[in-house]
């Protein structure tokens, strides 16, 4: 199994208003799986269609993503990869979360940027730092640490 390329075939973005309270909500599903020409007989490719959305409720904004995943297997796997894909349209339990993975990474970094570009709010959680108040003798202890420290580069 080889990650050959990921590819997006068709972005669209769209604010429709704005409001206080935004839910967004994101989903991955893969539309459709599809066997390339390989020179190699051992080898299969397989391109993995996909549509990624975001949505931002009450209905402000939709993000878009289509493209697709190719990899390459061998002969054996590709086929029965492609087979289950046929015949019940999921994916073999054993590439799923590869596959789905690599395109979220991709496709959620490409809605964070068209959802700011959109002044949409980012359609993932961003980590916060938030500062807590302490008893005022941790607080003297930390500072005195931290001069402590400045203390020992200065005199290297």
């Amino acid at each position: 199994m080889a990650l050959v390329g990921l590819n997006f075939t068709k972005i669209s973005a769209e604010r429709k208003g704005a409001s206080e309270n935004v839910r967004v909500e994101s989903n991955v599903a893969i539309t459709n799986v599809i066997e390339a020409k390989m020179p190699d007989p051992k080898k299969t490719i397989l391109k993995f269609q996909f549509l990624f959305t975001s949505k931002f409720e009450p209905n402000i904004g939709l993000i878009e993503l289509n493209g697709e995943l190719i990899e390459m297997y061998d002969k054996d796997l590709g086929g029965k990869i492609l087979e289950g894909w046929n015949k019940s349209k999921s994916l073999h339990k054993d590439v799923a979360p590869r596959i789905l993975n690599a395109i979220l990474a991709k496709s959620n970094i490409e809605a964070i940027i068209m959802s700011k570009e959109l002044g949409l709010p980012s359609p993932i959680q961003m980590p916060k730092v938030e500062v807590k108040p302490k008893a005022a003798s941790s607080v003297d202890k930390s500072e005195s640490k931290s001069e402590s420290k400045i203390e020992k580069d200065k005199k290297k």
